[in-house]
């Protein structure tokens, strides 16, 4: 039983777009709101995504980039609560780690589907 768990969560690391879909039809079906349905895909999926990139960074430039990405999202932690400090005098770091994983999202989705552009190009070229 434990190495059939081990073998999806392997899958869906590697395939982090099929895991968000199946998250998102599994949303859509229990909540029936497709806003919710995204919401819930965006906060389990995000550390698939986190994951395959870091892996895929360290296969295509055999450097490891972990802490690298530790400390661009402590940076970025850091850079929203200064900003709601300036704006609001009041910090509330439950917005703040809600905004900073839903950011994240976007850009390791993003560098996702970029890395495996260069991935595939690099593969073929060599």
């Amino acid at each position: 039983m434990l190495g059939l768990f081990i073998y999806i969560l392997s899958f869906f690391i590697t395939i982090p777009f099929l895991a968000s879909i199946l998250v998102y039809i599994a949303s859509m079906i229990r909540e029936r709101n497709k806003w919710r349905a995204i919401h819930r895909t965006v906060n389990w999926t995000t550390v698939f995504y986190i994951i395959a990139v870091t892996i895929m960074l360290t296969l295509i430039f055999d450097v490891n980039f972990i802490g690298i990405i530790l400390i661009v999202l402590l940076i970025g932690l850091s850079f929203i609560i200064f900003i709601q400090w300036k704006r609001n005098q009041d910090i509330q770091f439950r917005k703040a780690t809600k905004l900073l994983w839903r950011v994240s999202f976007l850009v390791f989705f993003i560098l996702y589907c970029c890395l495996t552009v260069v991935g595939i190009a690099t593969h073929l070229l060599v």
